[in-house]
């Protein structure tokens, strides 16, 4: 009984040779050049952010263009929903800093994925971002991605942000 457990256990942790032989195709000296030209607070925001273009900002208002890259596609070769995530989170939190406020984190997003197959690699996107409202430390954001050549809406978020954020020092 126990070698039958074993069994299925090892299976279950087991990488296929397609998901493996994806993760070897990941070139990782790029990202390292990439994070190398275009510093970054994380891996990640490099990784997902790097080619966005801020294309006019106003304040309470961003508007961008993106060219969908091929590492931030799902399985099905439209951009990933995660990759929708953090488009929204930092183009939001980019539009509620935008009329000179201070820096927020983020407490809650919500994400409607219209049309995700809109979004395919080599596809340029028009990411518009606003600020809905300010009250007092609490900032809303309204996000939208759209494909540039169709108009086709990709999906819409809403972002929410919190910043009351002072530095307290001991010394």
């Amino acid at each position: 009984m126990a070698g039958k457990g074993a069994s299925s256990d090892s299976d279950l942790l087991r990488v296929s040779d397609e998901d493996g032989a994806a993760v070897e195709a990941l070139d990782r000296q790029a990202a390292r050049r990439a994070a190398a030209a275009e510093p970054s607070p994380s891996f990640f925001e490099g990784f997902a952010l790097q080619g966005i273009r801020v294309d006019s900002i106003h304040p309470g208002r961003i508007l961008c263009s993106f060219t969908v890259p091929a590492r931030l596609t799902a399985g099905n070769h439209h951009l990933a929903p995660g990759a929708v995530g953090a488009l929204v989170d930092e183009i939001g939190s980019a539009a509620a800093i935008a009329d000179g406020r201070p820096l927020k984190v983020s407490v809650d997003m919500s994400v409607s994925f219209v049309d995700l197959a809109a979004a395919a690699p080599g596809d340029t996107l028009r990411i518009a971002a606003r600020a809905l409202g300010h009250r007092g430390a609490y900032s809303g954001t309204h996000v939208l991605l759209a494909n540039a050549a169709t108009g086709q809406v990709v999906a819409e978020g809403r972002h929410s942000l919190f910043g009351k954020m002072k530095i307290r020092s001991k010394i």
